[in-house]
């Protein structure tokens, strides 16, 4: 389906009235909506596709050339014949229906796919431009990945002594105040060097087999990145008749045809075999010395200063490729029925006016609403929670709190007011507002996007955060909410705020996060076909009976999407936020 073509401007030049009519408002979701039924409206009219393939044998009736002439009438070959009296459904009502009153869909961005698998190309940029950085390439520099033990007791313990023993400090962006260098090829295990202001003595190695440096860890998955020494191909060893020649002393890896992996055999004081090795990425994890070949001052950190002309004319400047990454995204089914009597038909129809068979498709409009919403806010909360994973841990008085597992800086626990301090409901109420902003910067700055957008909670919760100042009631009332789907209850400074009417009282999560363009990273919901409806006269209870179903996706996409949502545990035993 890939041929299709629309133009997404005149799309919402004919759809928006339409759209607008069934109360559906906003610029993003009039903007996806008009792009999936310009869409739906191709596929489904059979004039524009010019074809009735998926039919049958449908053929279209051909009057006769003679006026007033009827059917199969003696009249030659010109009487004209009778059409099969197949009639298209028209679908897109009921799939503007489901898509108006599918409350989740204002959390994710939205994709509409034309056909039933979606291809979305992503770009990543990297230092360096291997192919096969733990086999045969050479990246100048890497991090290490993997859950060796070796790299677990590496994270948990080296770089920590060097910053509390040598006054280097480690921030998200590498090292400061200094430089550090370290075997891991070759040499005795452990043995490091480091450059800093109250280290002055101990210098750059001048032999750099096996030698790395050690540029502190990446800040989105928190795996270390070093820097290994490559000798640059204009050198000549020993005179002009020897060019190019392989010098180890100006090379970690001495070997020139062994792989890095397999001569990786330390990580500090830890022993290590063949670790897993990939490049990084320069959106994620900038590394300010890359551009002037680790030159500058020996006292400072790398890459704070730029090089001189010697520097400059001695060493090649790093590279920086693309990274091209594809996902396929097919889409799947729900589907549901309905089931009626005559009797149930005529009864209703006399005791209340009813027309229960609208009524019915009404209902299952609203069935696959709420099971597309809920799937939504599900993969919302796992992707915040892998974040939450790998979120900074908790400090303070609520420090290992049994009831909150790996707990993290955004995380409440209200039993700090049974302390001194003389807090108030008011008070407590406005500590999580401030957990809730602290999670939203988190997300702006790991994210590399933007601050979050939303928040999905519980009643409880919700009642909590309405009761503070600053509070603004929802400005719009909804015409399109359905019982029992998800609802905007207010804002919070830029911070929608939902209630899932589905989580438990008890449930104290708050899951916020951030709605991006289907192009970033973050999660999207694919629609291909909102509603394909079957209606038929059951043979049974000669009564009219439908099928409802929807076909779509909901995937994570780009890189890194959990870093746009993080997940915020409460515990209240006290009740002080109730």
């Amino acid at each position: 389906m890939s041929h299709i073509r629309i133009d997404k401007s005149k799309a919402l030049k004919k759809w928006a009235p339409v759209l607008e009519n069934m109360g559906v408002s906003g610029e993003d979701k009039l903007d996806w909506m008009s792009e999936y039924a310009e869409f739906h409206s191709i596929n489904e009219n059979a004039y524009v596709n010019a074809t009735l393939a998926g039919m049958g044998a449908v053929t279209s009736p051909q009057p006769s050339i003679y006026a007033g002439s009827t059917l199969n009438t003696a009249l030659g070959g010109n009487n004209g014949s009778a059409g099969s009296g197949d009639l298209g459904q028209n679908l897109l009502p009921v799939s503007m229906k489901i898509a108006a009153q599918t409350i989740g869909l204002d959390l994710v961005a939205v994709k509409p796919s034309p056909g039933p698998k979606l291809d979305l190309l992503y770009i990543d940029f990297q230092y360096d431009d291997v192919a096969n950085p733990d086999s045969t390439g050479r990246p100048q520099v890497f991090k290490i990945t993997g859950s060796s033990t070796a790299l677990t007791n590496f994270k948990a313990s080296y770089a920590s002594y060097i910053a509390s023993a040598y006054g280097i400090t480690l921030t998200s962006d590498g090292l400061k105040g200094g430089r550090v260098w370290l075997t891991v090829a070759t040499g005795a295990a452990g043995t490091f060097w480091q450059t800093a202001a109250s280290a002055s003595t101990q210098t750059e190695p001048t032999a750099y087999g096996g030698a790395v440096e050690f540029l502190g860890f990446s800040r989105i998955d928190g795996n270390p990145i070093f820097r290994s020494y490559r000798q640059a191909n204009s050198e000549r060893v020993s005179g002009p008749s020897y060019p190019y020649t392989f010098d180890a002393s100006k090379n970690t890896f001495t070997s020139p045809t062994a792989s890095m992996a397999a001569q990786i055999v330390f990580l500090g004081t830890h022993s290590v075999s063949n670790p897993n090795i990939e490049l990084v990425s320069a959106l994620e994890d900038h590394l300010p010395g890359f551009s002037t070949n680790w030159n500058g001052p020996s006292d400072k950190s790398s890459g704070f200063y730029p090089m001189s002309r010697q520097q400059d004319d001695d060493t090649y400047s790093g590279v920086i490729g693309p990274k091209i990454s594809s996902k396929s995204i097919a889409v799947g089914t729900i589907e549901v029925s309905s089931a009626l009597r005559r009797t149930e038909i005529e009864d209703i129809k006399a005791n209340t006016g009813m027309d229960i068979v609208q009524k019915m498709e009404s209902i299952l409009v609203n069935e696959l609403s709420q099971t597309i919403s809920k799937q939504i806010v599900a993969n919302v909360f796992a992707l915040g929670d892998t974040n939450r994973s790998t979120a900074p841990s908790r400090t303070g008085n609520a420090a290992g709190t049994p009831g909150l597992t790996a707990n993290t800086i955004f995380d409440l626990d209200t039993n700090y007011v049974a302390g001194p301090g003389g807090e108030t409901t008011h008070a407590v109420q406005r500590k999580l507002i401030t957990k809730m902003v602290h999670a939203s910067n988190f997300i702006a700055t790991e994210g590399r996007v933007g601050p979050a957008q939303y928040a999905v909670t519980n009643g409880g919760l919700a009642a909590a955060l309405m009761d503070i100042a600053g509070y603004t009631i929802n400005p719009t009332k909804s015409k399109i909410n359905a019982s029992g789907q998800l609802y905007p209850v207010g804002q919070i400074g830029d911070i929608q705020i939902y209630v899932d009417p589905y989580m438990k009282y008890n449930d104290n999560r708050i899951v916020i996060g951030r709605k991006n363009n289907a192009d970033q990273p973050g999660l999207i919901f694919v629609p291909y076909l909102m509603a394909q409806s079957i209606s038929l006269i059951s043979e049974a209870t000669f009564a009219p009976r439908m099928l409802l179903r929807s076909r779509y996706a909901v995937s994570e996409v780009g890189w890194y999407p959990q870093k746009q949502f993080m997940t915020i545990s409460v515990v209240d035993t006290a009740g002080y936020l109730n």
